[in-house]
C-alpha cells in the first residue's frame, strides 16, 4: 500500500514510502535560545541567565538538566540546585487538574470539562486557582495544561486532560491556563509534545492486552496536518510565552519524540521560536548525547528506566560526553541557559522564601519521613500539611467549571429543571452505579482507576488526591429533602429486582451512567488507559431502557471523560432529558444537582462530536503489529467535527453542540473592520547573533569529581564522575556553535511563529439576545469558511472563535469576534510557511458548529 505525503524537496518532512516505513529526517542545527528580537521580556531573562550560566563549571550546568532520579526527592521530578548561584532543587509536580500526592488541596474539573464550558475567562480562572494552590504546596514547575492528546482519537485514554478536540478550542483554553500559571511566579509545562493521541503502545514494557512490542506507538503525521492540528494549540502558548514543552513518550514518524531533532529544534525552537526549555517525559528520553543534540534540554526524573533504575543517560555521562567532545559545550551551554531563562521570566527567583521549595512529600502522606526516599536519608518533617485549597477562588473555581462544563443534550418538553419545569415531579427515584459512592472510596489505588461510583476525573498522573468529593446522589438527595421532595434510590447494575419495583411509582427515574478512561499504565475491566468501546458501563444502557418502559419521565445523566454510544435509547419518548457531565473535579455532584434543580442554568457545549456509530470515529490501534505499532493519520487535517463534515456523516450530536433552559437569539452579525492580509507572510523580524559563552573547561580532574568529604545519597544522580580517573583526557579547546541559522524561516521569527501571524484581520460583531424564560449564558461560535475548489482541500468549516455573555431575561449584548491573520491561513508544504488563499470566505456565527444562522463574506 502506498501512501502519498505532499511535501517538498528542499524541507522533507516525511519521507514518502509505505505507511509502515514513515521517517522523520534529523535536524542536528540546535536553535540558541534568546535570539528573538520581539520580546523584550525573555530577551531580560536571556541577559541575566547568560549572565549565571557563563560562572558555572561543567557539573553546575549538568546539575540544571538532569532530574536526581523517581523518590530521590520529594516531588514527582527534581532538578539539582547550584548552591553557588542560589539555585535551587527545581520541584515538577503533576498538574493538570490539581496538585499530585498532596493533601489539602482542590480536584478541579478536567481539561475536557473547562473545555466544554466555551468560557475564556472561567477557563482563565480556573488556571488562577491551579497557580495558587501549586504556590502553596512549593512547587516550581507545573506539569501542565496538556493539549496532547488533542482528541483524535474519541477513545482515547488521556484526551479528558486536554481541552477539546479542536486546535482552536485547545489553544486558546490552554493560553489562558498558561497565562494564569506564570503571572502567579511558576512555569507551565504544555505537554505532550506530541501526537500523544493514544494509550496503546505508547510504551515499551507497558501491557496493553495484546503482544510485545519493541518500540513505541510511531503517529506518522503529515507536514500540513502537523501544522494545522496538533502543532496549533503549541503555536498559541508559545506565543503566550510557555517556559517548559514536555515531549512525549510516542514516536513520530518512526523517531522518538524527545530524540525527534526535526521536530523540537526544526518545528519548536526554530519555526515557533520556543524560548523555554524542552523537558522530557518521565523515562521518555531513550539516548543520551543523540536525545540533546536533538534538542532535549531537561531529563526527567533522571533515571534511564522504570522506578528506581540506578542508570542514567545524563547526569555524569553528559558531563563526560562535554569533556571528551561528544557534545558540544555550546549545547550544554544552551541546555542550561533555557532552563535558567525560563526560570527568570516567571519570578521565580524572587518567590517569597517560605515558598522556595515542596512542603510536602509525593511518597508519604505521613508527617515525617526521608527528605531522599529511595536512598532512606534524611529524616526530617516532610509534610507540613499546608492548606492550599480553604479559599473563596478555589471554591469557586471548582464548582462553576463543574457546572458551565455541563452540557445538556436533551429535554423534551422542557421537563427540566426539576423545579421551574413543566414536570416539577414530587417524587423521584435514582438510579445508577454513576449515582452512588465507589466502595473502595473516592481515593482508590492504583491512581484512581476504578470506576464502580461516580466520576470525578480519569486515572493516572492526570489525577489528584480527593479531599472531598460530592457525588450526585449526595447532592440530589440533599436538595430534593429541601424543599420537601421525596427521593428513593438504587445502585444495583445487574439484579434489577429492587429496581424494577420502585421504577414505576416515581414522578421521574434519574439514572445515571458513566464511562472512563485514563494513561495506560493501569486499566478497569480491560481497558487499557483507552476505551474499548463507547459503551456506558455496567449495564447502563439495560437500567436505562427497562425504566423507560416503565415510567414516561427519565432523566439520563451521562458521565464520562468522552463521547458515549447513546442509540440504544436516546430516540425513545419515554428518555425526556440527557445531560452529559464531563469529570467534575470534587464537586461533581453539586453541579449535576444544581442544574437539574434549576438553581443554574446549563451553558456547556460539547468539546467533541459524539456519533451515531462507534464506526465514524478514528480507531485505537491495538494490534502491535510486528512490534513496532503504527498509527498512519492518513485522514490528515480531518479530525473530530471536519471528518464529519467532510464525510457527509450525520453526528448524533455534533461539536459545539448543548441546549439551554432559555432560549437566545442573534442579529446584526456584520464586520466592522479589516484589511485582507497578502497572500505570503512578510519577511519575519531579524535574529540576534549567536551569543556563545566563554568556555569555562579546568583541565583539572578534580573539577569534576565529588567535593571532598561529600555525603553521596545512595542512588541519587549526580553531575560528578566517581573519581580522577574517570576523568580522562579533558578535550582543551570548547566546541563552539557551528551551522547556526543565519536567519527565521519566514513561518518563524517570534514567539509562535512569524508574529504577523498573530496580528488582527478582521473584526466582526453580533447582537445576541436572552428571550428567556430564565436568566443564563450561551456560547456563540463563529466558524470560518475558506474557498473552496481551489489549490488547498480545506474542511467545510473551522471554529474560529466563541465568546460567552451571561444575559438576564430580555437583555442584550454586543459580542465582538477578532480574526487573526493565522485563523484564515493554510500551511503551504511547497513553500513552508502559512499563506491566506485568494478567494470567498465566509463568517458564520450560531449556536453549534451545524447550528450557525448568520453569516457574512469577504473576498481576498
Amino acid at each position: 500500500m502506498k501512501f502519498q505525503i505532499i511535501t517538498s524537496l528542499t524541507a522533507l518532512y516525511l519521507t514518502v514510502l509505505t505507511v509502515a516505513q514513515f521517517t522523520s529526517p534529523q535536524y542536528l542545527k540546535s536553535p540558541i535560545g534568546g535570539r528573538l528580537t520581539t520580546d523584550d521580556k525573555w530577551s531580560k531573562a536571556y541577559d541575566r541567565a547568560r549572565s549565571v550560566v557563563s560562572q558555572m563549571t561543567i557539573p553546575e550546568k549538568v546539575n540544571l538538566t538532569t532530574g536526581s532520579g523517581w523518590e530521590a526527592d520529594l516531588c514527582v521530578g527534581n532538578t539539582g540546585s547550584v548552591p553557588r548561584f542560589n539555585i535551587p532543587s527545581l520541584c515538577m509536580q503533576d498538574g493538570p487538574l490539581g496538585v499530585r500526592f498532596t493533601d489539602f488541596i482542590s480536584a478541579f474539573p478536567a481539561g475536557i470539562t473547562a473545555g466544554a464550558s466555551f468560557n475564556k475567562e472561567l477557563i482563565a480562572f480556573r488556571g488562577k486557582a491551579l497557580a495558587l494552590e501549586h504556590k502553596a504546596k512549593g512547587v516550581h514547575v507545573v506539569l501542565g495544561p496538556a493539549v496532547g492528546p488533542l482528541g483524535r482519537n474519541a477513545l482515547g485514554g488521556r484526551t479528558w486532560e486536554g481541552f477539546g478536540a479542536d486546535p482552536y478550542l485547545q489553544g486558546v483554553a490552554a493560553r489562558a491556563t498558561t497565562r494564569e500559571i506564570q503571572k502567579a511566579g511558576l512555569v507551565a509545562t504544555i505537554k505532550h509534545f506530541i501526537g500523544n493521541e493514544q494509550e496503546h503502545f505508547r510504551q515499551v514494557g507497558e501491557y496493553y492486552g495484546s503482544g510485545p512490542i519493541s518500540q513505541s506507538l510511531s503517529s506518522n503525521i503529515d507536514d500540513r496536518t502537523m501544522h494545522e492540528i496538533y502543532m496549533w494549540p503549541f503555536a498559541d502558548v508559545v506565543n503566550e510565552g510557555v517556559g517548559s514543552v514536555m515531549c512525549s513518550y510516542n514516536t513520530i514518524n518512526n523517531t522518538y519524540a524527545c530524540e525527534n531533532s526535526y521536530l523540537i529544534n526544526k518545528l519548536l525552537k526554530e519555526e515557533l521560536g520556543f524560548q523555554g526549555f524542552v523537558m522530557s517525559d518521565w523515562w521518555a528520553m531513550k539516548t543520551g548525547i543523540f536525545s540533546a543534540q536533538a534538542g532535549l534540554d531537561m531529563a526527567m526524573p533522571g533515571d534511564s528506566g522504570y522506578f528506581t533504575s540506578p542508570d542514567t543517560f545524563w547526569g555524569n555521562r553528559l558531563t563526560r560526553a562535554v569533556l571528551d567532545g561528544s557534545l558540544g559545550d555550546w549545547r550544554l551551554d544552551d541546555m542550561a541557559v533555557r532552563i535558567l531563562a525560563a526560570y527568570y521570566y516567571v519570578g521565580l527567583d524572587s518567590i517569597n522564601t517560605t515558598q522556595s521549595g515542596p512542603n510536602f512529600s509525593s511518597w508519604t502522606k505521613d508527617t515525617w519521613g526521608f527528605e531522599h526516599p529511595l536512598g532512606n536519608v534524611g529524616w526530617r518533617e516532610v509534610n507540613k500539611h499546608v492548606v492550599a485549597s480553604n479559599n473563596d477562588l478555589s471554591k469557586s473555581a471548582a464548582l462553576q467549571v463543574a457546572t458551565e462544563g455541563i452540557v445538556l443534550l436533551k429535554n423534551s418538553g422542557n421537563v427540566l429543571p426539576l423545579v421551574g419545569g413543566s414536570l416539577n415531579p414530587r417524587k423521584i427515584n435514582i438510579f445508577g452505579k454513576a449515582a452512588g459512592p465507589d466502595p473502595r472510596g473516592a481515593n482508590c489505588k492504583p491512581d484512581f482507576a476504578c470506576s464502580d461510583g461516580a466520576l470525578g476525573q480519569g486515572w493516572g498522573s492526570g489525577a489528584v488526591d480527593f479531599q472531598h468529593f460530592v457525588t450526585p446522589f449526595e447532592a440530589v438527595n440533599d436538595a430534593a429533602r429541601k424543599i420537601g421532595m421525596t427521593v428513593d434510590y438504587d445502585f444495583t447494575a445487574f439484579n434489577l429486582d429492587g429496581f424494577l419495583s420502585k421504577v414505576s411509582i416515581a414522578d421521574a427515574n434519574i439514572i445515571f451512567a458513566l464511562t472512563n478512561a485514563g494513561e495506560g499504565f493501569a486499566s478497569f475491566d480491560s481497558n487499557y488507559g483507552d476505551r474499548r468501546n463507547a459503551s456506558l458501563w455496567h449495564n447502563a444502557d439495560e437500567v436505562i431502557l427497562r425504566a423507560a418502559e416503565k415510567n414516561k419521565n427519565n432523566i439520563v445523566v451521562i458521565s464520562s471523560v468522552g463521547p458515549t454510544n447513546l442509540e440504544r435509547w436516546i430516540d425513545h419518548p419515554n428518555i425526556k432529558a440527557v445531560l452529559f457531565a464531563l469529570p467534575g473535579g470534587q464537586d461533581a455532584g453539586i453541579a449535576v444537582a444544581n442544574v437539574l434543580f434549576g438553581l443554574s442554568n446549563p451553558s456547556g457545549k460539547l468539546p467533541f462530536t459524539i456519533a451515531r456509530d462507534d464506526k465514524d470515529y478514528i480507531p485505537i490501534v491495538t494490534s502491535p503489529g510486528n512490534g513496532k505499532p503504527q498509527a498512519d493519520f492518513t485522514e490528515g487535517i480531518y479530525v473530530d467535527y471536519r471528518l464529519f463534515d467532510k464525510n457527509g456523516l450525520t453526528p448524533r450530536y455534533e461539536f459545539g453542540y448543548g441546549l439551554s433552559y432559555s432560549s437566545f437569539g442573534l442579529s446584526d452579525f456584520k464586520i466592522e473592520s479589516g484589511t485582507a492580509p497578502s497572500e505570503q507572510l512578510p519577511q519575519p523580524p531579524s535574529l540576534k547573533p549567536v551569543s556563545a559563552l566563554a568556555c569555562n573547561k579546568p583541565t583539572n580532574a578534580d573539577a569534576y569529581t565529588f567535593p571532598p568529604g561529600f555525603a553521596a545519597v545512595p542512588r541519587y544522580i549526580y553531575p560528578w564522575l566517581s573519581n580522577s580517573g574517570d576523568v580522562g583526557n579533558v578535550k582543551g579547546s570548547c566546541i563552539n556553535v557551528t551551522d547556526a541559522i543565519s536567519s527565521a524561516p519566514l513561518a518563524g521569527g517570534g514567539l509562535g511563529g512569524n508574529p504577523a501571524l498573530f496580528e488582527t484581520a478582521y473584526t466582526l460583531s453580533v447582537t445576541a439576545v436572552n428571550n428567556g424564560p430564565f436568566p443564563g449564558s450561551q456560547a456563540f461560535q463563529l466558524y470560518v469558511e475558506y474557498p473552496q475548489g481551489g489549490k488547498y482541500d480545506v474542511p467545510p468549516r473551522q471554529l474560529r472563535g466563541f465568546e460567552k455573555p451571561y444575559l438576564n431575561v430580555g437583555q442584550s449584548a454586543k459580542l465582538t469576534f477578532k480574526v487573526q491573520r493565522r485563523d484564515l491561513s493554510v500551511w503551504d508544504v511547497e513553500s513552508q510557511s502559512w499563506v491566506v488563499p485568494r478567494g470567498k470566505y465566509r463568517f458564520l456565527v450560531g449556536n453549534s458548529s451545524r447550528d450557525l444562522p448568520l453569516s457574512a463574506e469577504i473576498t481576498i
